[in-house]
């Protein structure tokens, strides 16, 4: 297992500042395992950086040991482990991001990139080709030229690409793995001088992570409405992906992960068939026109007898291997029905609910212990408009949530003085102390997503008014006779005292009413 050592890293303005070491400097330059890195049994409560970084340099050990795989007689799965490596190396680094930043440059995303867009390449034709291979024997002797045409062409794109990908890696592999190697086991860790605290623990990064991919997931599931929807189902499984790669290494370390990561497997399995059977259906539209011109030119030539077929442009004489085209492509379509229907099935139809609600009550219970993310507030149900919210800053908010009864997501327009801003929101939870991730989006992406909240909308004016270390909102529903009120509060243990001003106008609180939730509210 990897010893993390101290150092320290002496700044701009000649403050140390203390630097952490996955592994011991050698020659004055932090050096990482070469192979099979342990993971520390307290993986989730160390820093999210820390983490992040032993996270990342697994997953590139791993993408290592593929690697070196490539090429080996014998070895059928190892095209397809070196680019799942490489698609969970990428995926590492994609969700710790801000965690990475300093250590993984533009270039080196780029580089993996460009592997990994290889790798797919060469993977997807191998798939193919074993696929067709596999219809041989239920085929019947007259559709049979027709797939071995097929293989052949196949074939032909394989080479191209197994050379295309030996360029890749010869071309970004070695400086991406040294680069990483270097940046990766050395980071100024983030210590608040005034109590002694470091940054988020990993636990606490990883249930914000979980809400934000589950949410991506379960908006992307909404967009998926028939067979013919290929880009956003592919979508789905991207999203799918992202969320399993996330949740493996804490596999054994969570009782209920390895449930949520079985059903992504699942979904991912189906959206894998629906995937093949398109990228199958596309090449082989192409292949019945190649095919078509072919036959045309033969027959042409042999009408018009201008001068004679070579052996080669004969090709087997009068037999046309559009029959054998036709007969896969009719057994695409029909995987291809078969998988968007046990999709449809298991994801379309509100089976998936119980699924999003386990995640949402994971997140909740890794993100609960960190204050970041956490919104804590009560709220108040009013009689009427207080005269103190008279000349406070006014805002018109727009609101509406996406289908969805486990993950609550919300789209919000706000407008104010003339500007207009737009924001995405996440929650999870209920009561005093809830999940709440938000993020600003632009007005096109609203303008997007909007159509599909109708039906689930709220609009309100809101007054905020501040009262010692805390803001009264005043919220003024104007689409039905219902004001309440709401304060945030720094912590659980705050003691709220109402404001003289306000308290004649409190009918009750409703903190923890459901009923009185927005998205409770929204028609």
């Amino acid at each position: 297992m990897i010893s993390v050592f101290s150092g320290f890293f002496h700044g701009a303005a000649g403050r140390a500042e203390p630097v952490w070491y996955l592994s011991p400097p050698a020659n004055g330059r932090a050096v990482s395992p070469i192979i099979d890195m342990d993971l520390p049994d307290n993986l989730l409560d160390i820093p999210a950086e820390e983490a992040a970084r032993l996270l990342a340099l697994r997953r590139l050990d791993e993408t290592i040991q593929a690697r070196l795989r490539l090429g080996v007689a014998g070895d059928v799965e190892a095209l397809h482990d070196f680019r799942v490596a490489l698609r969970r190396l990428r995926s590492c680094v994609r969700a710790y991001g801000p965690q990475l930043a300093p250590s993984v440059s533009r270039r080196t995303r780029r580089r993996l990139r460009a592997l990994a867009r290889a790798a797919g390449r060469s993977r997807d034709l191998e798939v193919y080709q074993a696929w067709a291979q596999g219809t041989e024997p239920d085929l019947k002797a007259y559709q049979r030229p027709g797939l071995a045409w097929l293989l052949a062409r196949l074939g032909e794109r394989r080479i191209k690409a197994d050379r295309r990908l030996e360029q890749r890696i010869a071309q970004h592999f070695a400086k991406a793995e040294a680069r990483l190697r270097e940046r990766l086991p050395v980071y100024r860790a983030t210590v608040r001088l005034t109590d002694g605290r470091r940054e988020a623990s990993a636990g606490a990064v990883l249930g914000q992570l979980v809400l934000q991919l589950a949410s991506d997931l379960n908006s992307r599931l909404t967009q998926v409405h028939s067979l013919g929807d290929q880009a956003e189902a592919h979508a789905v499984r991207i999203a799918a992906k992202r969320l399993r790669y996330l949740l493996e290494p804490f596999e054994s370390r969570l009782p209920h992960v390895p449930p949520v990561i079985e059903r992504l497997k699942s979904l991912q399995q189906v959206l894998g068939d629906l995937q093949d059977a398109h990228m199958f259906a596309i090449d082989l539209a192409g292949a019945l026109q190649e095919a078509a011109v072919e036959q045309a030119q033969r027959v042409s030539r042999e009408i018009l007898v201008w001068s004679p077929l070579t052996p080669d442009e004969r090709g087997g004489g009068d037999e046309d291997v559009r029959l054998g085209l036709l007969t896969l492509a009719q057994r695409v379509r029909d995987a291809a029905e078969s998988a968007y229907a046990r999709f449809g099935a298991e994801w379309l139809t509100g089976s998936a609910g119980e699924f999003f609600e386990q995640l949402a009550e994971l997140a909740h219970g890794l993100s609960a212990p960190a204050a970041s993310g956490i919104e804590i507030e009560r709220k108040y149900l009013l009689s009427g408009l207080p005269p103190s919210v008279t000349g406070a800053p006014v805002l018109e908010i727009e609101q509406g949530w996406l289908p969805g009864e486990r993950l609550v997501e919300r789209f919000r327009r706000v407008r104010s003085n003339g500007t207009e801003a737009c924001f995405r929101t996440i929650k999870a939870g209920a009561g005093v102390s809830r999940i709440e991730i938000e993020e600003e989006t632009t007005p096109a992406i609203f303008a997007g997503v909007w159509p599909f909240t109708e039906g689930c909308r709220v609009r309100k004016r809101r007054y905020r008014l501040p009262d010692g270390n805390l803001v009264w909102e005043i919220d003024e529903f104007l689409d039905r006779d219902l004001i309440v009120a709401e304060v945030e509060l720094p912590s659980t243990d705050v003691e709220v005292e109402t404001p003289s001003w306000l308290k004649p106008y409190i009918v009750r609180e409703v903190t923890g009413d459901e009923q009185f939730t927005n998205r409770a509210l929204a028609r």
